[in-house]
């Protein structure tokens, strides 16, 4: 557990295991603590980096808005006072926007890319959501009821018909110890909402892993198929019965496919 400046700001960033480098990216509100069930599965084989990304947890905040360029040189400042020269690099949602934008600019920085629940631009349901979010919890509503509101975008049939399950998720996004600012929302969204390779998506030389949940209504599967599409280095392989949130629902299909990808 350490502190580390970088492009301008302190990142908050965890290192663990040993092997070939691998940096897993959060996505969008999310701290490091989301890979809590995929870094100890993996550190066996690699040397897991986690961090908080500009705007949440224990990293800086900068004004908004940013983008997502922003936060993949974030990623290489950080892989540089790393002393991290190259790195698989595994992201989910937001995280896998980080990953495109670092295979087509840092090609060279990177062994494989990971790309969970991913999109190629994100779609209009996804900013209309946020906005909501932010509506709900600016009326007073309270806290937990707002949540409950977007677990159906995030998560699979077969997880949401658990309601001990549902419960956990709940107190833990109402307790979480690093909630994130105003202003980190405001400027992860504001690089959501401007960020479209499709165009560029032929230019990636990275071979890249996508992984889709197959019930993700938050970034559906259309979006992971015109990744492999554009992508000439691609390998899709959708994920039956899991939705948004494969950190928490497929753990094991996650980390065996990495295992399998990187490994090759």
């Amino acid at each position: 557990m350490a502190k580390v400046s970088a492009n301008g700001i302190d990142f908050y960033y965890e290192r663990q295991g040993k092997g070939d480098p691998i940096i897993l990216i959060c996505g969008f509100t999310n701290t490091l603590e989301m890979w809590e069930k995929i870094a100890p599965k993996l550190k066996d084989n690699f040397e897991v980096i986690t961090f908080d990304n500009r705007g949440a947890g224990r990293s800086g905040v900068t004004s908004p808005p940013y983008t997502i360029d922003l936060l993949a040189d974030d990623v290489i400042a950080l892989m540089d006072a790393l002393d991290i020269p190259k790195a698989h690099v595994m992201g989910s949602s937001m995280g896998t926007t980080i990953v495109q934008t670092l295979g087509l600019r840092h090609g060279e920085r990177l062994l494989k890319g990971v790309l969970l629940a991913p999109f190629n631009a994100i779609p209009s349901t996804v900013i209309m959501v946020a906005k909501t979010m932010t509506k709900l919890f600016e009326s007073g509503l309270e806290p937990a009821l707002a949540f409950e509101t977007i677990l159906p975008w995030l998560f699979s049939n077969t997880f949401l018909s658990d309601p001990k399950k549902v419960e956990q998720m709940i107190s833990d996004m109402v307790n979480n110890p690093f909630p994130q600012t105003p202003d980190g929302y405001v400027g992860q969204l504001a690089a959501l909402a401007a960020f479209d390779l499709t165009d560029r998506l032929p230019e990636i030389e990275t071979e890249m892993l996508i992984m889709p949940g197959e019930e993700d209504l938050f970034t559906p599967i259309y979006c992971a198929k015109i990744l492999e599409e554009k992508i000439p280095n691609a390998k899709l392989r959708p994920v039956p019965k899991v939705g948004h949130m494969l950190h928490i629902e497929a753990v094991e299909t996650v980390v065996e496919e990495t295992l399998a990808f990187c490994k090759a």
